[in-house]
């Protein structure tokens, strides 16, 4: 587990499910430790029942949330089912502790704060409210109140509200401040025009990939021509073919899950996780089909594009790889454009049936 004070929910949630187990220890040295159960003197009756359930409960729970992360479809759910079990939990531990003077009120706040992660100002609200109102109906049931626990409850009740109201403006403080390094983050390591990764971000990941020592496919493309398409048709028709193909790739790589980066100019790169050889070249051929599909301008032209495919091989470095897939794309472009030259002499052409020869930008 990361020591640090800036958790994402992730991490966030898988810390508040290491203390749930901290706290399930406690409790159980509350009630069952024979030195401490005689001098705190807590009712018993339904303790047992309360920790097997919570301990199912924490295992099942502990269990999904090792096989999911932050991005999953249930994650926002398991969150709120901790939030409910924490809730329950608490209710029923002042029951059997003490009632209004429990000395485990202080978990509340901590309760209060999870859910003002999770759900800002309105988890603050709901989480503040419905604390008081499981507290209050706990006062109700004091068979003797006197002038000192309504103090007690009282100021429990005020402290919530104030533990809510602090911990929202924390929270959106705290939630700001993520935001905003997370866009300049993204504008640091994006390219503006395509959307892809920028050629900073691709150094950086192809440097991280080598060190590891993991086989996987670079593939570095290069559009046919574009100078050309700039002299002949402007800038701004130049542009629209990099934006569309920078959605193009990136849908692709993902499908692949891969990463596109825009290397330069009218050049990309992508790094492909290494499977089996079928995998770069079905990569390409779904490159070539998409280009082939995909319509420019009103006068509905498309683009080619050319490409080197190299294996990276453990021990290998970053600039030996480089070079490995620049000499073949080179190779590509030498040998009449529209094709692919892979490392162990494969070649790929982009026949483009059905695309008439005036459609070529």
């Amino acid at each position: 587990m990361r020591l640090s004070l800036y958790l994402n929910d992730y991490e966030t949630e898988k810390t508040f499910s290491y203390v749930r187990w901290i706290f399930l220890l406690i409790s159980a040295l509350l009630f069952y430790y024979p030195p401490i159960d005689k001098i705190l003197g807590y009712e018993h009756h339904t303790f047992t029942t309360l920790f097997i359930f919570g301990f199912v409960y924490m295992a099942l729970s502990h269990f999904i949330f090792k096989r999911m992360d932050s991005s999953h479809r249930h994650f926002g759910t398991l969150i709120k089912f901790g939030i409910l079990f924490d809730y329950i939990a608490l209710m029923w531990l002042l029951l059997l502790t003490g009632g209004i003077q429990s000395t485990l009120y202080p978990i509340s706040f901590l309760l209060v704060m999870h859910a003002t992660i999770y759900w800002r100002t309105r988890g603050a609200f709901l989480a503040s409210f419905f604390t008081s109102l499981g507290y209050s109906l706990i006062f109700l049931k004091e068979n003797n109140v006197t002038e000192k626990l309504w103090i007690v409850f009282l100021m429990n009740i005020v402290f919530i509200w104030v533990i809510g109201l602090f911990g929202s403006l924390i929270v959106l403080r705290e939630r700001k401040h993520i935001k905003m390094n997370e866009i300049y983050h993204e504008l640091l390591v994006t390219d503006y025009l395509t959307g892809l990764y920028n050629h900073r971000h691709f150094q950086e990941h192809l440097r991280k990939l080598t060190t590891d020592d993991t086989p996987f496919y670079f593939v570095m493309g290069d559009i046919d021509s574009f100078k050309q398409i700039n002299d002949k048709y402007g800038h701004l028709v130049g542009d629209e073919v990099l934006r569309v193909l920078g959605k193009v790739f990136c849908e692709l790589s993902d499908h692949y899950n891969g990463l596109a980066f825009r290397y330069g100019g009218e050049e990309f790169a992508f790094l492909i996780p290494s499977a089996t050889e079928q995998t770069a070249h079905d990569f390409i051929r779904d490159i070539y089909k998409y280009m082939n599909d995909k319509l420019f301008t009103v006068e509905k032209w498309t683009a080619t594009m050319s490409f080197g495919v190299a294996l990276f091989k453990p021990g290998q470095t970053a600039d030996e790889l480089l070079s490995a897939a620049d000499s073949l794309l080179y190779k590509a472009k030498a040998s009449g454009k529209m094709r692919t030259y892979f490392e162990d002499g494969t070649l790929l052409i982009n026949e483009r049936q059905n695309v008439p020869q005036r459609a070529y930008i």
